[in-house]
């Protein structure tokens, strides 16, 4: 090993990390892709109906209800460019009253899909309703 110094080591080190970091990056983004994809079934499965395949709140439903969904494109305009994913994810799973929504009208996700699918870990049900989540913030409009 004689002649390889720190200045020899270091540049090697440097680029084998940004290898790792980058192979790491595409993982992380696939593994994002697939929970916006789960999000988008998951929607178009429960939330379309009565919020549109294209999320507008005009979904088949719609008319039918006391008041129409909300458009969910609108969420971070509504709110100043910022999209409350932790918010959203309650709203979801609890269907918390919210405006645009008379109590009762929307289900709580969280029971709604624990029935449906026959989930009974809640750490299941979090990440489908977060990938629902995920989805929605892909939708948003400017």
């Amino acid at each position: 090993m004689k002649g390889i110094t720190r200045s020899h080591i270091l540049p090697v080190a440097v680029f084998l990390a940004g290898i790792l970091l980058s192979t790491m990056g595409c993982e992380a983004q696939k593994a994002r892709k697939a929970a916006v994809k789960e999000g988008e079934i998951y929607f178009k499965s429960y939330c379309a109906i009565c919020h549109g395949e294209n999320a507008d709140g005009k979904g088949d439903m719609a008319s039918m209800l006391d008041r129409p969904p909300m458009d969910l494109t609108t969420i971070a305009k509504r709110r100043g460019g910022v999209f409350p994913e932790d918010e959203i994810a309650r709203i979801i799973a609890t269907a918390e009253r919210t405006p645009g929504h008379s109590l009762g009208e929307m289900p709580a996700w969280w029971e709604t899909l624990k029935k449906a699918e026959n989930i009974d870990d809640p750490e299941i049900l979090r990440q489908k309703i977060e990938n629902i989540v995920a989805y929605l913030k892909t939708l948003q409009k400017e």
